[in-house]
């Protein structure tokens, strides 16, 4: 893997905070709802900014807000930026949406031949059952189908594939593998029609329940519409940002006493970068022999 070092991280952290402005500007000009989702806004509240070792940026849209947003850049991009996305990349892991620096290069897994440039991650936000079962149920189906869709995502050497066999735990994954291998782009596609027929299945604008299914934070990604459905603002590295209108209750359910900092051995980046570059987009043909 390759390391942000000391020297690199304010030029990494301008850039996704140049992200962010760009996002923030686009969903102002076209009245959009978003808000600083998880460590972001965390950052915003504690810190004012990034959390000082957070490596990313992440946002939740209302899923009518983040279905305009995606039409709408569409049609009128913005120059220096791309949305990436499920559909725009057929090696591209997630449900979700990234906006990314088009000028910079990152490959996060050296399994997973998408590249994108450094980006702020996009969560919709959908509608929930209000009974407890049904709202789990739901979300643990959906993440199934997220996991599937990022095993058959990744493109292993034969020897690591094969080495799948000889670890019983590991045998779902070696399915899920040999099926996207013979017949990774239809099986791609019938996972994501699966995923958005549960994502739609309740309306964000009705009900008092909401679920963030692209979210990694389990049965936390269930909450109330009510602390997300407006938003407060805040500030974030000197941008104004909005935040949910009930930001403490937001951050406790996911995060207990957020204000208090974690022990040090656990202030690191999290994300992946198997390879970056921050000065210029390069192919993935051009990069694949220096992926650590």
């Amino acid at each position: 893997m390759q390391e942000v070092t000391k020297q690199e991280q304010p030029r990494w952290n301008g850039i996704l905070v140049e992200v962010f402005s760009t996002f923030i500007s686009f969903c102002t000009r076209h009245q959009l709802r978003y808000f600083c989702a998880g460590g972001t806004a965390i950052g915003a509240v504690r810190h004012q900014g990034m959390i000082p070792w957070d490596d990313d940026i992440d946002v939740c849209m209302p899923r009518p807000d983040y279905e305009r947003f995606r039409q709408l850049w569409h049609e009128q991009p913005v120059e220096d930026y791309e949305l990436i996305g499920p559909e725009s990349d057929d090696a591209y892991p997630l449900p979700s949406l990234k906006l990314c620096n088009a000028h910079t290069t990152l490959v996060e897994f050296a399994e997973i031949p998408c590249l994108t440039g450094l980006y702020i991650d996009i969560f919709p936000v959908d509608g929930a059952p209000n009974d407890d079962a049904e709202a789990l149920q739901l979300l643990r189906r959906y993440q199934r189908l997220k996991n599937r869709l990022s095993a058959i995502s990744h493109h292993y050497s034969f020897a690591k594939y094969m080495g799948l066999l000889a670890q019983p735990q590991q045998w779902g994954q070696f399915c899920y593998k040999t099926i996207g291998f013979l017949w990774r782009k239809g099986y791609r596609q019938r996972l994501l029609k699966q995923m958005s027929a549960i994502s739609s299945s309740y309306a964000f604008d009705h009900g008092e329940r909401v679920v963030v299914y692209a979210g990694s934070y389990g049965a936390r990604e269930i909450f109330p519409k009510s602390w997300v459905e407006t938003q407060i603002m805040g500030t974030f590295e000197g941008l104004q940002v909005a935040l949910p209108q009930c930001t403490d209750a937001y951050l406790s359910h996911y995060f207990g006493d957020y204000m208090q900092l974690p022990p040090e051995a656990e202030r690191v980046a999290k994300h992946a970068k198997a390879y970056f570059n921050l000065n210029e987009r390069k192919s993935f043909a051009e990069v694949k022999h220096q992926i650590k």
